[in-house]
């Protein structure tokens, strides 16, 4: 049975628990071990349910489809719990953390075709270029990590040119360059997205 835990506060122990059962059924909400309320369906969830915890306040957990994805808003009063999908901690940890896993596969797959030679690698466009452009990302990586917007917007855009381009070249060249791909870079894409609003929201909260 799939299940999350949250604090209530920042630092504080994971005292939330939500476990539920197979495409989100019977999801139930407990506090230090005490339930506090079922939702029984996917769509229940994804109309948002709020309990009552035993210090007055509100929590509220809510299915939540955005850009392609799928997240578990956990709210307490109308503030998202630390770590959970809402919490703008969260979304810029995973905004630079895919920025930094770009920057590693481009790193290793250049590192790998330029010392070894690996031909097939070469045919696609992987060489000193992709370890170029994984150090920049690399360092993109740095200063979207403490909060650099411009940062941010620019590896947004570095990758989708990357992207346009790759696809634009396969297909001059005769080669066709599947869909795969194509996903696979709007999966990356999304939580790089996502993280701009983020920064805006943990600037605001240190203003």
């Amino acid at each position: 049975m799939p299940m999350q835990a949250f604090a209530l506060e920042a630092g504080g122990e994971k005292r939330l628990e939500i476990s539920w059962k197979g495409m989100w059924k019977n999801v139930t909400v407990s506090l230090d071990g005490a339930p506090l309320g079922v939702i029984p369906s996917q769509k229940a969830l994804s109309a948002g349910q709020e309990f009552q915890a035993p210090d007055g306040s509100t929590i509220k957990v809510q299915l939540v489809n955005k850009l392609m994805t799928t997240e578990l808003h956990v709210l307490r009063d109308g503030q998202p719990l630390p770590g959970s999908a809402a919490d703008p901690r969260t979304k810029l940890k995973n905004a630079y953390g895919m920025i930094y896993f770009v920057a590693g596969l481009n790193l290793v797959l250049g590192l790998v075709t330029t010392l070894f030679d690996v031909e097939f690698l070469q045919i696609i466009g992987i060489g000193v270029n992709s370890i170029i452009f994984g150090l920049v990302f690399l360092v993109l990586g740095y200063f979207v990590q403490r909060k650099s917007a411009v940062a941010l917007i620019l590896a947004i855009v570095i990758f989708a040119l990357d992207g346009i381009l790759g696809f634009v070249l396969a297909v001059t060249q005769g080669y066709n360059p599947g869909g795969v791909g194509i996903v696979a870079r709007v999966f990356l894409i999304i939580p790089m997205i996502q993280g701009i609003g983020a920064i805006k929201a943990l600037k605001a909260q240190e203003e």
